[in-house]
């Protein structure tokens, strides 16, 4: 009788795993793109590229090397990160009430593991009691797909950065991450509240794009959510 319920966690663990290759396929040229920014930024290919496991972010981790590129000092750099990463205060408030029940140690792991694709698999499959199950299949679902895209992220990096001076041109960064970050967020947009919250962050942001540190991120977020609260409370 036992044997089902020691294996739940393991059939989890691999399904968090699966459910990253559509979103690993969409990252490729994201991923393929920040790798060839960062071999031109100026700063030693082995710091660049160590920044991925570290940082573990596209956005935050880019203007990091590019700023230190620059010659920008630490505390500037830090704040920069800091500033581009506030989203992900957004994501772990989202993800806090279905990881309260996990081990301070399994919550520290998690937040290093936390990105944009990571929040978007766990955030839908969370959402459902019966495909979340006990608290150890949510980490093990989480660990899978967190796992398999901080692998991803260090080989698509690494791979932009040895291909950089043979990538086409037109392989540019303002392309690909908006591309990559609207196949990640397709299957997300359910309801209403979030088709709302969806036009008017990417609305925002567009309208923002001229903002410095990629503050128009920030500025598409709080639209996004505004929208979404309002809509949802329009409609119930």
């Amino acid at each position: 009788m036992s044997t089902p319920v020691d294996r739940a966690p393991a059939a989890h663990l691999h399904r968090g795993a699966r459910d990253t290759v559509a979103v690993i396929v969409a990252y490729v040229p994201f991923g393929l793109t920040v790798g060839a920014a960062m071999a031109n930024s100026g700063v030693s290919p082995l710091v660049a590229w160590a920044s991925s496991p570290l940082l573990f972010g596209g956005a935050g981790q880019l203007i990091s090397v590019q700023l230190l590129g620059a010659g920008a000092g630490s505390a500037v750099t830090v704040l920069a990160a800091l500033v581009v990463n506030a989203r992900f205060l957004l994501y772990s408030a989202a993800l806090a009430p279905h990881v309260a029940d996990w081990p301070r140690r399994a919550r520290w792991l998690g937040a290093h593991l936390l990105a944009d694709p990571v929040y978007a698999l766990a955030a839908a499959r969370f959402s459902d009691p019966a495909a979340a199950g006990r608290p150890r299949d949510r980490m093990a679902y989480y660990a899978g797909a967190g796992v398999t895209l901080w692998c991803a992220w260090m080989l698509l990096t690494g791979l932009g950065m040895l291909l950089a001076g043979v990538l086409p041109a037109g392989f540019r960064l303002e392309l690909a991450a908006p591309l990559t970050f609207l196949l990640l967020l397709l299957p997300m947009l359910r309801g209403r509240a979030a088709l709302v919250a969806a036009a008017a962050g990417g609305l925002a942001a567009a309208a923002a794009a001229g903002l410095p540190l990629g503050l128009n991120v920030l500025v598409g977020a709080a639209v996004g959510v505004a929208a979404g609260t309002l809509a949802g409370g329009r409609h119930g």
